[in-house]
């Protein structure tokens, strides 16, 4: 991890002589990754028996509705209109099914100020974008306390249905604000809050409102939109997963060194691409944020080309 740093210092010191940070709103992304891991925990799961040797870093997780086995990682990416850079990466224990009630496990919360403490080694945040499995007053605590904003989807809003239908019974409205929610953190208050509620998309909810939670002062019913619609932002980090495991090495070791280094050994790939293609931009006067003109396909070609001849 100490040489992954080390890199990505080095990365951000040639972007910034491009002076990409100045006099803008620098947001980062934090969420969650798994990399899939395709070995069943169990001798016997009816009868609870799991295997002794399973690796404890794999946890289990759904996706598509389907029950997966992977390991974990936590990642904080510059989103926004900012090199997409990965700054920091964190492994993460969860607890699993077939593991002992007592296992340990890592707190979100701890996850979140690692990476956050990480990430302004390299750049002065102003903003964090999490998704909903991070809803909690404790990584909330943990954000407010670094003096940096979030905004987050709630991920179940029934005690929100009086709020909500409300907005549904005006005439004109179709989104609403409730303002300085107050956020909790072992019995005492720790900060308050912003509740916002608009009309859902896909992506935001499973019913027809999504709810929003922020931190900033006060959210006026007019600025709700450009709030909301600025958590779009966050689906930056969604794409550079997509990239980011096709830089993964194809390995079966149960090792979690190895498995750390593949991951961590992707996401410098990652970075190295992104420099790259920025690079190129800022040459031709290319906007930062326009689509790649150098391909994550062509950028690993080169590479190849490049550890072939050094070996």
């Amino acid at each position: 991890m100490d040489a992954f740093d080390t890199a990505t210092e080095n990365i951000l010191d040639t972007i910034r002589y491009e002076n990409p940070f100045d006099n803008r709103h620098t947001v980062a992304a934090i969420d969650f990754t798994r990399v899939p891991y395709h070995v069943w925990p169990w001798v016997d799961k009816d009868e609870q028996i799991p295997k002794s040797d399973y690796p404890p870093m794999v946890s289990g997780y759904t996706k598509d509705g389907e029950l997966k086995h992977g390991y974990t990682f936590a990642t904080i990416t510059i989103v926004g209109n900012h090199v997409p850079i990965l700054l920091g990466i964190e492994p993460v224990k969860e607890h699993s099914e077939w593991e002992p009630a007592d296992s340990p496990s890592d707190s979100k919360a701890e996850i979140v100020r690692r990476l956050l403490d990480r990430a302004q080694h390299y750049v002065d945040l102003d903003e964090v974008l999490l998704d909903r499995g991070f809803y909690s007053d404790e990584v909330y605590a943990t954000i407010d306390e670094c003096d940096l904003l979030y905004t987050t989807p709630v991920p179940k809003y029934e005690d929100d249905y009086e709020a909500i239908k409300q907005i549904e019974s005006h005439e004109d409205a179709d989104a609403a604000v409730k303002h300085d929610v107050p956020l909790a953190v072992d019995g005492e208050i720790d900060h308050s809050a912003e509740f916002l509620y608009v009309p859902a998309t896909a992506d935001d909810a499973d019913g027809n409102y999504a709810v929003f939670v922020t931190n900033r002062d006060r959210v006026e019913p007019d600025e709700i939109r450009h709030v909301t619609n600025s958590y779009g932002r966050r689906w930056d980090i969604e794409n550079q997963y997509k990239s980011l495991k096709s830089f993964l090495p194809k390995t079966s070791s149960k090792d979690y060194r190895v498995r750390l280094f593949s991951f961590t050994f992707a996401a410098l790939l990652y970075n190295l691409w992104r420099l790259t293609d920025f690079l190129v931009k800022a040459g031709l006067g290319r906007v930062i944020r326009s689509p790649p003109v150098v391909t994550a396909k062509t950028f690993v070609r080169a590479v190849g080309r490049f550890l072939r001849e050094v070996d």
